[in-house]
């Protein structure tokens, strides 16, 4: 969520090009070349999506790799686990000179990981070494793409006015959700070999796999490109980083939840659970003065619930094996094509639906498809299993409507750090990708079937999805019963 876009005055130009005193001080010519590059970044992210958004590709990687089910959700465990980190790089590098290296380091950085991740699959290693390398494109993903669309939002945010915005909201958010289908349709073509009447000869495995991480690291290097050309008004005074007393409690956090992953990855859950919860009292006391006040709480707690659908799709990849008896990765594209179509249609029928109504609405609204999918991935056999894929892309939309039902419930003197807040809500649910893919391995190694399933091991997989469900539908509940429908009515007007 953007608090510049939100917090802004709407600045008007003067008529020889140059925006007034305390407004955008850029000409309008430097504020459209900062819009396209606003756009050209966002749509190469989109374009490389299906190994950014970590979790159904690399699930089919790790499969194929021989892991387990736990083992082949820690990429996309450790990937929102991580989006806590890039609070901190916000901490270490605040001044606004700064501000396009960080964007080109952070493209950069995200480039050499995807050409690294594809090298690995092509040289002779053993196959748990590559599997190490899934799960380090996980976590590097969750530092690096999350801390560059924060920073991304603020060249933007900085580099022109508000009033003239859309141009690169619509080109960014609606061509690249488009972007996003066409990089999946090119991944179905490079997994499987075929898309449609299209096939191609010459991709074995792990050519396919290779190549489909090879191709999103130039995208990558032309964002980086992109991110450097752009126009950066600097501040008369620059910002003064604050102590690290300030970070301390979020440094540790980070460091013992991060640590707390890897012991349960170690078998030492008893252990991993200790720590876990240790990482979760130092993020509470960082964040105290946020959840002081009862609206915030509940509305961060409902949101930790109804996030834990996000780790949930590395499940829904390895169940294709039994439901249509093929290779995950032979589906992966399709998958994440279904995804993003479906979102590109809810964010418009969703957004139109949030003007008529109020901002509990969206978080209702969008956990309870979140929960849809899941239930459609328990019980929809054959090809229509495919569907959950895109009713899921639809939910995920929870990403946008719980952090303006935030916004909407904070002060104007709160903003940024309860936004701030909001974009780490990801981490604390993190470890229910690690609980998912327990939850099915569990079931399969002890044969257990119920409800008339033959198979423990779809049986796992659908244990799992339930209770994922449950965990949402908690979630709304408590919303219903606990959160106002208007916040911003509730909160005092006082800054």
């Amino acid at each position: 969520m953007n608090t510049d876009e939100i917090t802004s005055d709407g600045e008007v130009n003067d008529p020889n090009g140059t925006a007034r005193a305390g407004k955008c001080p850029l000409s309008l010519a430097e504020q459209r070349r900062n819009m396209i590059l606003f756009a050209g970044c966002t749509g190469l992210q989109y374009l490389s999506a299906p190994v950014l958004y970590v979790g159904i590709t690399q699930a089919s990687l790790c499969d194929h790799l021989g892991a387990d089910a736990k083992l082949a959700n820690l990429p996309g465990t450790f990937y929102f686990a991580m989006t806590a980190v890039p609070a901190l790089i916000a901490w270490l590098f605040p001044y606004v000179s700064y501000l396009k290296r960080n964007l080109v380091a952070c493209y950069s950085v995200s480039a050499t990981m995807l050409a690294a991740m594809a090298l690995a699959l092509i040289v002779p290693l053993p196959d748990n070494v590559r599997i190490g390398f899934v799960i380090l494109q996980g976590a590097v993903s969750g530092i690096a793409m999350p801390a560059a669309i924060a920073f991304l939002w603020e060249a933007i945010g900085r580099g022109t006015e508000s009033s003239r915005r859309g141009l690169a909201l619509s080109l960014a958010f609606g061509a690249g959700p488009m972007l996003a289908v066409v990089g999946s349709l090119g991944s179905q073509l490079l997994l499987s070999g075929e898309m449609g009447g299209w096939k191609i000869e010459g991709l074995p495995y792990p050519w396919n796999f290779a190549g489909l991480f090879a191709a999103a690291a130039p995208a990558m290097a032309l964002a980086a490109f992109l991110a450097s050309r752009f126009v950066v008004p600097l501040p008369e005074v620059e910002v003064v980083r604050e102590p690290f007393s300030k970070v301390s409690g979020l440094c540790a956090g980070i460091l013992v939840g991060s640590l707390s992953l890897l012991l349960y990855y170690l078998e030492f859950a008893v252990v991993g659970h200790v720590m876990l919860a240790l990482a979760g009292m130092l993020f509470v006391h960082h964040f105290r003065d946020i959840l002081s006040q009862r609206v915030l709480l509940i509305a961060a707690v409902v949101t930790v619930l109804i996030y834990s659908g996000n780790t949930i799709p590395s499940n829904m990849n390895l169940y294709t094996a039994e439901v249509l008896d093929d290779l995950p990765e032979n589906y992966a594209g399709y998958q994440n094509t279904l995804r993003f179509a479906f979102k590109v249609v809810a964010g418009f029928l969703l957004g139109w639906i949030l003007t008529k109504t109020n901002p509990r609405a969206g978080i209702l609204l969008t956990g309870c498809i979140f929960v849809a999918a899941q239930l459609w991935a328990i019980f929809a056999t054959g090809a229509a299993y495919l569907i959950a894929f895109g009713i899921y892309g639809a939910g995920e939309l929870i990403g946008v409507y719980a952090p303006n039902y935030i916004l909407s419930a904070s002060r104007p003197s709160q903003i940024r750090r309860n936004m701030a807040f909001v974009t780490m809500l990801m981490a604390p649910a993190a470890p229910t990708g690690y609980l998912f893919g327990a939850i099915s391995d569990y079931i399969r190694q002890h044969n257990i079937t119920a409800f008339g399933v033959s198979s423990s091991r779809a049986f796992g997989f659908q244990a799992s999805f339930a209770v994922c469900a449950a965990m949402m539908v908690f979630g709304i509940v408590l919303a219903v019963c606990l959160l106002p429908a208007r916040p911003d009515s509730d909160r005092p007007s006082s800054v």
